[in-house]
């Protein structure tokens, strides 16, 4: 019993421990959905999108209108690769979707808009809703869509599940 002990209490100093001592934002989100990561800033479905906003930089365009769904502004901010969409609650905003725009960003994963549908089950699996030909996947409080034309890859989305 006494060795039982020792070996839970190592494991769970182990679970707790984080090998990154770097400055790099934390994205063990990961576990509870989809991330999407570009020039270093970790955008995570649900998340409050101040410090995310920061690690963005000035956006392309901005557009905001009164939410169907939520009190107050959805709001959206557009980059030359990808859109972030965001909605709000007690008072802050936070991510809805991210939708990419261009081959010159990708998911974690390494799926960019052009690769192949075989490249897409490569990376996610076949555990995939097929959505009038679309692969949704889901991952903890988040959804990735691939959707296409032919076997290639035309749009990538990310999105919150927020009920």
């Amino acid at each position: 019993m006494k060795k039982l002990l020792i070996v839970l209490a190592a494991v769970f100093m182990l679970v707790g421990c984080s090998s990154d001592s770097g400055d790099k934002k934390d994205t063990s989100v990961n576990e509870e959905g989809f991330v999407f990561e570009v020039n270093g800033t970790a955008i995570s479905m649900n998340e409050d999108t101040s410090s995310i906003l920061e690690g963005l930089g000035k956006e392309l365009s901005y557009y905001e209108a009164k939410s169907c769904a939520f009190e107050g502004m959805d709001k959206t901010y557009t980059y030359a690769d990808f859109q972030l969409l965001t909605y709000p609650k007690d008072d802050k905003d936070y991510v809805n979707s991210v939708v990419l725009k261009s081959d010159t960003v990708a998911t974690q994963e390494g799926v960019s808009i052009g690769d192949t549908k075989a490249k897409v089950e490569e990376k996610y699996g076949k555990d995939f809703e097929d959505k009038n030909g679309a692969y949704v996947y889901t991952k903890g409080k988040s959804k990735l869509e691939f959707i296409f034309t032919d076997d290639t890859v035309t749009s990538i989305t990310y999105t919150a599940i927020t009920k």
